[in-house]
């Protein structure tokens, strides 16, 4: 989901992301500048799609450690710091080193996977929509899935795709609950047939 709210991020902002169920691992920690925007965070595979999908990346690892390092919270102690060097226009030569490249990579292609539900059940996808013609058919199990441009005109009991607000494609259900009546959980995939 981090790759789909790029668009929103202003050239130049610091981004800290830190979703890090490795934190206390040796896991690398590190700083990205992928089209002009900073990316502090671990070298989970989180930052990965980013790189993936941006034209220009340069890396550095994070080699400082503060005197006071919680073993569990480095989104406090170590990237939020380097973050804010970053942010008042001092970056942190002396405690940062070159990387050629993340470690931990994911595909940057579209993915074709259910990535999260909301609590009224839509369901949000890793395709984006701007690469999806709108006579394309979503297939989930036997349940085929056709477009609707928004939910007043997805018709009652009836699945419908449209494309969400972060550019990607959500299945949806007008007044209910889409992934209830789909039987639908994070990390379901999905067939794509498009038209013609």
């Amino acid at each position: 989901m981090l790759a789909a709210l790029v668009a929103g991020i202003q050239v130049g902002s610091v981004c800290i992301a830190v979703i890090d169920p490795g934190v206390g691992t040796n896991r690398e920690a590190v700083v990205m500048l992928a089209d002009e925007i900073w990316y502090v965070g671990p070298d989970n595979g989180l930052l990965s799609v980013i790189a993936g999908r941006s034209s220009k990346v340069e890396l550095w690892r994070i080699d400082w450690r503060p005197e006071m390092l919680s073993i569990s919270f480095h989104g406090r102690d170590l990237f939020a710091p380097i973050g804010a060097w970053i942010e008042m226009g001092i970056f942190p030569h002396d405690k940062l080193s070159d990387m050629a490249q993340l470690q931990i990579k994911f595909d940057s292609d579209d993915l074709a996977e259910v990535i999260y539900i909301d609590h009224f059940g839509n369901i949000m996808t890793g395709v984006r929509s701007e690469h999806i013609p709108q006579g394309t058919l979503f297939q989930i199990g036997s349940c085929s899935i056709s477009h609707a441009p928004v939910f007043s005109e997805g018709l009652p009991a009836q699945t419908f795709w449209y494309g969400n607000s972060l550019g990607l494609v959500e299945f949806a259900l007008n007044g209910a609950n889409a992934a209830s009546f789909l039987g639908v959980r994070v990390g379901d995939r999905f067939d794509i047939h498009l038209p013609g």
